[in-house]
């Protein structure tokens, strides 16, 4: 009985004295490894925003009479989902080409002769033009270089004068006034590429085709000839409605802008 006693506390003992020793390395669980640090995410090249502001200029290459005057519009771009848009825009144009006289002076033997020329225009001295659209534009790749489609509706007013005043003859005064107002409505489809510089700007350049349903057209002529004091008046004007006249509905334009998105 004592032998077992004494077996029973020399265990005990040991098995303490075990305890109090570190493991081995070996023996250690094998502690998890810090995940490397993930890389910074892509910047999208697509805004997440569905609001952008649309800036657009006529295609000078193509258009060179802009640098005359002003011929650009201003709308905005809503994202209905991933490809799909809505863009409603205003556009302007404006001309003036007003014809002066010229003089030309000569002198010879103390003599001093003035003469006067004026070139009378064949062509409007002054344009304007006011167009309102709404279209559905569908992009058909995602990229930096986004091709895409579309088509809408647009609404347009256009008028175009030809005013001036010969007097360079003082035996003959001619004055004209022609004024041509149209108002039209319309179809039109576009092809275009929208090329995405940053986040929230991307530069398109684009390609209309417009079909006028209806075209309603008035003018109005007026030329006096003024003779010895005596003064002849000729006046005219004139009304018509066209429907789709395929000879002269179709019209075609390029185009240039900027989008910026919020």
């Amino acid at each position: 009985m004592v032998r077992r006693l004494c077996f029973v506390f020399v265990v005990n003992v040991s098995l303490s004295a075990f305890a109090q020793f570190e493991p081995f390395p070996a023996d250690k669980p094998a502690e998890p490894k810090p995940e490397p640090a993930s890389s910074p995410a892509p910047v999208a090249m697509t805004p997440s925003a569905k609001f952008g502001l649309v800036f657009s200029l006529q295609n000078i290459f193509q258009n060179a009479g802009v640098l005359a005057g002003f011929n650009g519009g201003i709308g905005a771009q809503f994202a209905l989902n991933e490809r799909l848009s809505l863009r409603p825009t205003v556009s302007l144009s404006r001309s003036s080409n007003v014809p002066v006289a010229s003089e030309t002076v000569v002198v010879a033997n103390g003599m001093t002769t003035t003469t006067r020329s004026f070139n009378r225009p064949v062509g409007p001295t002054s344009t304007f033009g006011l167009t309102l659209s709404g279209d559905l534009l569908y992009r058909i790749l995602d990229g930096i270089l986004s091709p895409y489609v579309g088509g809408g509706l647009f609404v347009s007013y256009a008028s175009q004068a030809r005013v001036f005043r010969d007097d360079t003859d003082m035996n003959s005064v001619t004055a004209v006034n022609d004024l041509t107002s149209t108002f039209g409505l319309g179809l039109r489809g576009l092809l275009g590429v929208s090329w995405r510089v940053h986040p929230n700007f991307s530069l398109f350049a684009e390609y209309a085709l417009n079909i006028t349903v209806v075209n309603t057209q008035s003018a109005a002529t007026s030329t006096e000839v003024t003779m010895m004091g005596m003064t002849n008046s000729i006046r005219s004007s004139t009304n018509s409605t066209r429907v789709f006249e395929f000879n002269t509905a179709l019209s075609q334009g390029a185009s240039l802008g900027v989008v910026a998105s919020f």
